[in-house]
């Protein structure tokens, strides 16, 4: 069903109308949501930004932050980050290739710590 049932569901909290008042659907043109009746003068990032501010993060940061990312060339940083991964792989091959039985005793700890983890977790 799409349209909301008045007081029931999960909170059976009324509904704000177009009206003000309370009802079993709002307006779609009103300042409310139809669905929750959350305020859509309301701002999206209300819970986010009281979680920011308990961390100390306050408006006047988060606007500089802005204004200095916006200066940010992402692409640049997305290359150099795709060469660094390419050339951190290209070292591990090279470390497996002269390095063999380091390796192979790595996977092999791996296994053996991966079905003591499994038999642990199974017991349990």
């Amino acid at each position: 069903m799409d349209t909301p049932m008045g007081n029931t569901g999960f909170g059976n909290a009324p509904t704000p109308t177009s009206s003000g008042g309370t009802g079993s659907m709002a307006s779609a043109s009103s300042g409310y949501c139809p669905t929750c009746g959350q305020s859509r003068s309301a701002s999206g990032n209300g819970a986010l930004e009281q979680f920011l501010g308990r961390l100390g993060i306050t408006e006047e940061m988060i606007t500089n932050l802005k204004s200095s990312i916006q200066n940010v060339d992402i692409d640049e940083y997305l290359n150099t980050a795709r060469d660094y991964l390419k050339g951190g792989s290209e070292k591990a091959t090279t470390y497996a290739k002269e390095n063999p039985g380091k390796v192979a005793a790595g996977v092999a700890v791996l296994a053996v710590g991966t079905g003591l983890l499994i038999s642990a977790l199974n017991r349990d």
